[in-house]
């Protein structure tokens, strides 16, 4: 335990003796030093549950954060700690760009898509509107490397609290169809203080397993391990400048850097490729008056990472994501009423630079000396440009009312999304080699596109030049009004959203009645609530793309000159008419109360979502400025998506000396329509296969089967945290059980039936799995000057394969136990 003496005179008072002698004497009660415990011999808790009425919440604290979070510092990860929160079941894969990424994990909150739920970092909302589906970083017309649904993130060291809130939401809250992530970075001391860390891993600390599927199929011509380096190093400095002014400074910087290889007629040679993330924290707190407080602070997150493709040369490619979030907050008092008002703006940026001209040139040439295939690939698809700015506005208002409390607010945002082309760009193919060649124009040689008595490219698709923005005003009124009645805790709420994009009204109900029962000091509660998701911009901005041209040119006189228009490809039209905003109905039920000296939590959710977004492929005939009558496809948007939850969660927790013990499970069944706003229902009617003895549509096979991803039908959650040797030694294990479960999906075999064949579909076994991890921190020096300790996290400590059915070839490896070695310093 240790025992420190804080005095309310400012330390910065004292060295600023001019500033001192200006402030008034102060009284016998402000000279008296405060003394405040900190009892470093107990652990933390894994996190603790909200109040009856607010049965779907789970905080965890800035020492749950600091001791679970893993040596990556992506925060998300610490939220397997929650049973109702589902990662992917690709984690772990071991492809180079799994290992680069740096971005923070997708996450789905009581069987939501991972779009759909509501990331909050200090009161600013950090979701993108944009399209973050694909996962194609070489795509003609999307920055896919660095987009993420969390479009601005923190790492771990800058986090004070993290709230989930799965179930049971106050109206307080909108725009969402899942759940709620409410992110706070740490607040500025009331005493100076500095932290600062480096941590690193890399190959030679990590395991890597393959499925004996997999080992079969390669059958002992294995590819090349996988070759990684990642860094992470910050800091935080605590300024209390003086008795009413406190400042926080933060920064981390994250970096994984892993070897590609080229394609084998390429050289097979090896290439680096590098993500970094950073974080700027500027956080300050000024109290105007007793009762009035002014708070302000800047967070910038720039995210980097390169792509090339090793099918290819000069093809590099930097693509950036991240962005700002910024907040300018005034709360106080009036009488019995509490209040704030708050500006908030952020500024997330998607963008790509990129080289400018795609080449496809014949190999049979002499200056084509780096690649042996046929056709050989140079340069890229050009830069893109793409951001959304939000501005905001919040006030809220909490006063006793009629017996009870109200609480209500007002919040507006404004936003702009933009995504241009700066400028053309051209992708030359189909290339004719002879001795004879002649080119009209002389500069084409340098431009390697018809080069004398060489070859000559004969085709060029036209990326062109295009701007496009679109904007929306989200105006929301919420209320909430807390009081016993009767006996009854109840909370009830109402929200109203409106945006100017979509331009509905929507209402959305929320109600929590919560009960002490006379057995066993139990508390039950009841919710029925509803959701409305935010709106999504994506459509607009694809709308507004340019056509797809593609010229050809033949030799006129035996000389290689003018080009003519060959294909003219309207792009894809998104409706977005009279859509409704997409929705969510819950009813939820919650038992908690003390249990073996700890405390539990029993939860059911149910879940029926309605009016989602999907698309309807149609085709249609245009005139072509050219080519005559033409077709295209149009796809409309609709609200023909749905999706179904159940879910049973398990909690119990306990706190006993050095230690704290906590355990959990949830039982749960989704459905899905669809898993993007781009995906089409008529994809899966359409198409036939063999199930069950009969030829059916695709959909009818699939349709007694839950969602495929993020939806694991059984999960155990363990964690044991501990303390030795008077809190200098600190140490966490954790594990996720996932259980075997069965898919109806493709078993990889074929029967002909009347002349055609037809892929055969029915139940595919997938494995248990369990994840593990380990952390332990041990102070290896503690002076005067402030701890130094070395911090290790195991990862995957039981060495497992994580992804049982996985059958890639090209890249087979997953991840096995790997460990972060970091160094810390506190003063």
């Amino acid at each position: 335990m240790r025992i420190v003496l804080v005095s309310s005179a400012s330390a910065a008072a004292l060295l600023l003796a001019g500033a001192a002698q200006a402030q008034t004497t102060p009284s016998i009660e402000d000279a008296i030093p405060t003394v405040v415990v900190a009892d470093e011999s107990k652990a933390s808790t894994a996190y603790r549950f909200g109040s009856a009425v607010e049965s779907g919440t789970t905080v965890f604290s800035g020492d749950s954060v600091h001791d679970r979070a893993p040596g990556s510092g992506d925060a998300n990860q610490l939220l397997k700690l929650a049973p109702t929160v589902q990662f992917s079941a690709d984690e772990g894969m071991a492809d180079d760009e799994s290992l680069q990424d740096l971005r923070p994990s997708r996450i789905s909150i009581s069987g939501s898509s991972y779009l759909d739920n509501l990331f909050v970092l200090d009161g600013v909302g950090v979701n993108s509107r944009l399209d973050s589906f694909n996962t194609n970083a070489q795509h003609y017309d999307e920055v896919a490397g660095a987009a993420s649904a969390q479009s601005i993130w923190v790492d771990s060291s800058l986090i004070g609290e993290i709230k989930l809130i799965d179930s049971n939401v106050s109206a307080e809250y909108g725009g969402f169809l899942g759940g709620v992530v409410d992110i706070k970075t740490r607040a500025p001391a009331h005493a100076y203080g500095a932290t600062a860390y480096y941590g690193f891993t890399q190959t030679d600390m990590a395991s890597y397993r393959m499925t004996d599927a997999v080992r079969a199929e390669l059958e002992g011509v294995y590819p090349e391990k996988p070759d990684y380096e990642k860094s992470r190093y910050g800091f935080t400095v605590d300024l209390p400048i003086n008795e009413r002014l406190r400042l926080l400074g933060g920064y981390n910087y994250s970096e994984s850097t892993v070897t590609y290889y080229r394609g084998a007629t390429y050289g097979g040679g090896p290439f680096g490729q590098t993500s970094k993330s950073e974080n700027f924290l500027l956080k300050g707190e000024y109290d105007l008056a007793g009762d009035l407080t002014l708070e302000g602070q800047v967070t910038w997150s720039p995210y980097e990472s390169m792509n090339a493709s090793g099918n290819g040369i000069d093809n590099q490619m930097y693509q950036h994501g991240g962005g700002l979030a910024s907040n300018l907050r005034l709360r106080g008092k009036h009488g019995a009423a509490e209040w704030t008002v708050q500006l908030t703006y952020a500024d997330s940026d998607n963008d790509r630079d990129a080289p400018a001209v795609n080449l496809s040139l014949p190999s049979s040439v002499a200056s084509v000396n780096w690649c042996t295939s046929t056709n050989c690939t140079m340069g890229s698809f050009g830069d893109l440009e793409q951001s959304q700015q939000d501005y905001g506005l919040k006030t809220t208002w909490s006063q006793p009312l009629a017996g009870g409390k109200l609480t209500s607010g007002f919040d507006f945002t404004h936003t702009t999304a933009e995504k241009n082309r700066p400028q053309d760009n051209y992708a030359y193919s189909r290339s004719t080699v002879s001795s004879a060649i002649r080119c009209l124009y002389p500069e084409e040689a340098a431009a390697l596109t018809c080069v004398p008595s060489s070859y000559v490219l004969t085709q060029y698709s036209v990326y062109r030049a295009y701007q496009t923005e679109v904007d929306l005003q989200t105006y929301s009124l919420w209320a909430n009004y807390d009081l016993d009645w009767r006996g009854f805790d109840v909370r009830a709420g109402l929200r109203y959203d409106h945006d100017t994009f979509l331009g509905n009204h929507d209402f959305s109900p929320r109600l929590s009645v919560a009960r002490d029962l006379p057995w066993f000091g139990m508390t039950a509660t009841l919710g029925v609530n509803r959701y409305y998701s935010r709106g999504f911009l994506g459509y607009a901005l694809r709308e507004n793309a340019p056509d797809n041209y593609i010229y050809r040119r033949t030799p006129v006189g035996g000389v290689y000159g003018d080009w003519t228009l060959y294909s003219h490809t309207s792009t894809a039209r998104y409706s977005d008419s009279d859509l409704k905003t997409p929705y969510s109905d819950e009813l939820t039920a919650a038992v908690s109360g003390g249990l073996l000296g700890g405390e539990y939590r029993i939860k059911g959710i149910l879940r029926e979502g309605k009016d989602q977004f999907s698309l309807t492929e149609t085709t249609e005939t245009y005139v072509s400025d050219t080519l005559g009558t033409r077709t295209r496809t149009v796809s409309t948007a609709d609200n023909d998506g749905s999706s179904s939850y159940r879910g049973l969660s398990v909690e119990w927790m306990r706190n006993f000396g050095r230690h704290s013990i906590s355990f959990n499970s949830n039982f749960s069944h989704t459905e899905s329509s669809i898993t993007d706003y781009y995906d089409e229902l008529e994809d899966t009617a359409s198409e036939m296969v063999y199930y069950k003895g009969e030829v059916v549509s695709l959909w009818t096979a699939l349709a007694d089967n839950q969602r495929p991803d993020y939806a694991s039908p059984i999960i155990i959650n363990a964690d044991w945290g501990s303390t030795w040797l008077d809190g200098r030694i600190r140490t966490n294990v954790n594990a996720r059980f996932k259980d075997e479960f069965t898919q109806i999906e493709d078993t990889g075999e074929n029967i002909t039936v009347g002349g055609s064949s037809y892929d055969i579909y029915g139940e595919v076994q997938y494995d248990a799995s369990i994840d593990a991890n380990l952390s332990l921190q041990a102070e290896i020096a503690r002076t005067q000057f402030g701890t130094a300790s070395l911090d290790l996290r195991v990862n995957n400590l039981f060495d497992t394969i994580r992804n049982n059915n996985s059958t890639a070839t090209t890249q087979p490896y997953q991840l096995g136990r790997n460990l972060w070695v970091t160094l810390k310093y506190k003063y």
